[in-house]
């Protein structure tokens, strides 16, 4: 099993891999990432990378371009993939 965090979850692409991943048996999201949130995820949602408290075994990220430069740093700092 892959522990996956979503960052951008919210957004088109963010919901089409959410739904695709629920699918499948060998990968989970753990968290997602996104400025914005309705709610509607069946998992928790950070507005920032910084704030999630959950650990993962590596990041998906279709999030906008200025986001970028935080999940990097984050993901050198955590030593998660992305």
């Amino acid at each position: 099993m892959t522990n996956v965090i979503m960052h951008g979850c919210n957004g088109k692409m963010g919901r089409m891999i959410a739904g695709l991943v629920a699918d499948d048996p060998e990968i989970t999201i753990v968290a997602g990432v996104d400025a914005f949130d309705e709610g509607k995820n069946p998992f928790p949602v950070f507005q920032d990378i910084n704030e999630c408290t959950i650990k993962a075994d590596a990041i998906i990220d279709f999030s906008a371009a200025a986001a970028v430069d935080g999940l990097l740093s984050y993901c050198v700092r955590e030593q998660v993939p992305c």
